[in-house]
């Protein structure tokens, strides 16, 4: 299997958040290393036209297929009495994602969701570790079929057991590493090292057949990276997979610690994602604010899991990175010494780790041995030696 790389700075977003001379202090707020976000890029399109989608309460479908309402009915579907709107202070009922309510104690929904609360998206994606599964709901005299657009045949969604009255569900899982044809489009910002899996999702009402009011959709899944020391929003913190910590050597959490003691930081999977147990630090960078030049000062300790060398001959220690095994449960540390980027600031550090199905195996970062160049060339065609002087 290959293992899932996520940004540790998180997103949600998943966010992580994270004076006295002479001591680096590390202060961190709760981390969110990594965000797991999806959502559709544009509203379902309620289109009376197809079957199950009929406009209520009298309204009449037009060539487009919206339903055109009679006086005192509103909404997509004309299903919603103007004289049953509840104001927000007098209604009993919690409802979500714009849903209105009614009667005091009830929601009605947009378009794209569904649920006693409007708590259920019509179309959505569970972004996991190592697959992007998309889920679907249809009424319950749907009888079309829904596949990714790629590939009609042979990327189908299918019909699953659901709770959800009144409706019927489908669902296709997509492994992040799937070929063709039902692979995912997969793209990294160079910047940040987010990193965007999408798909369009099609849905034909009448199967085989794809007509001018059937739909297709973007689904993504996002999974972003922040810096520990910022603050970002946490939307997801619920898809959290990793806890990461600054230790002592006794795996006492640490906020302060002088000038060249040893500290360490652990990254943990927190059991969020079952088939992950094993978690490692795979880039790493510490940065200072100056506040006399309000400039950014940085130094980058470790990448693709190893030491830089360029900072090990700066600072005159190797941040080790090995597989670190606690209560059974296999860590990534990351082993480091107090130093300063600018004296008297804190020291921040911007990090990515990754999950893996158990342990996480060191990688050898020995340098390359030196070229060697054959006996025979080139210096055998030189014939007017070089004198040094």
């Amino acid at each position: 299997m290959r293992t899932a790389i996520f940004p540790y700075k998180f997103i949600s977003h998943f966010g992580c958040s994270n004076n006295n001379r002479g001591a680096l202090r590390i202060t961190m707020s709760p981390l969110f290393p990594l965000l797991l976000l999806s959502y559709v890029s544009y509203g379902l399109s309620y289109n009376c036209l197809n079957t199950g989608y009929d406009c209520k309460n009298g309204g009449a479908c037009d060539y487009f297929g919206r339903c055109k309402c009679p006086p005192g009915y509103t909404e997509v579907d004309c299903g919603l009495d103007t004289a049953s709107i509840t104001a927000a202070g007098a209604c009993r009922a919690a409802c979500l994602n714009k849903g209105i309510c009614f009667n005091g104690i009830s929601c009605y929904c947009p378009e794209d969701y569904i649920g006693t609360k409007c708590e259920v998206p019509v179309l959505s994606a569970e972004c996991g570790m190592s697959s992007m599964k998309i889920r679907a709901y249809r009424p319950l005299n749907f009888n079309g079929e829904m596949f990714l657009k790629q590939s009609m045949f042979g990327c189908k969604l299918t019909e699953m057991f659901t709770n959800v009255p009144g409706y019927k569900m489908y669902e296709l899982d997509i492994p992040l590493e799937a070929i063709a044809p039902c692979s995912l489009k997969r793209t990294e910002n160079p910047e940040t090292g987010d990193t965007t899996y999408e798909v369009e999702v099609a849905t034909a009402h009448t199967k085989g057949l794809f007509s001018m009011s059937d739909t297709v959709h973007n689904v993504q899944c996002v999974y972003e990276a922040r810096r520990m020391g910022e603050n970002p929003v946490d939307v997801t913190a619920a898809m959290n997979p990793l806890t990461v910590k600054v230790v002592d050597s006794n795996e006492r959490p640490l906020q302060q610690v002088q000038r060249n003691d040893a500290f360490y930081i652990l990254a943990e999977s927190n059991g969020k994602f079952p088939d992950t147990t094993g978690a490692r630090i795979r880039y790493l960078e510490a940065y200072s604010l100056d506040r006399q030049t309000n400039e950014v000062k940085t130094i980058k300790l470790i990448e693709d899991e190893c030491p830089i060398e360029a900072a090990v001959s700066l600072l005159g220690f190797t941040p080790s990175n090995v597989p670190f095994e606690l209560n059974g449960k296999w860590l990534g540390r990351v082993e480091m010494k107090g130093f300063f980027l600018v004296d008297g600031e804190p020291l921040l550090i911007d990090y990515r780790a990754k999950l893996c199905r158990s342990k996480c195996y060191e990688k050898s970062c020995n340098s390359p041995p030196p070229l060697t160049i054959p006996k025979t060339a080139p210096f055998k065609d030189l014939i007017t030696p070089i004198e040094v002087v």
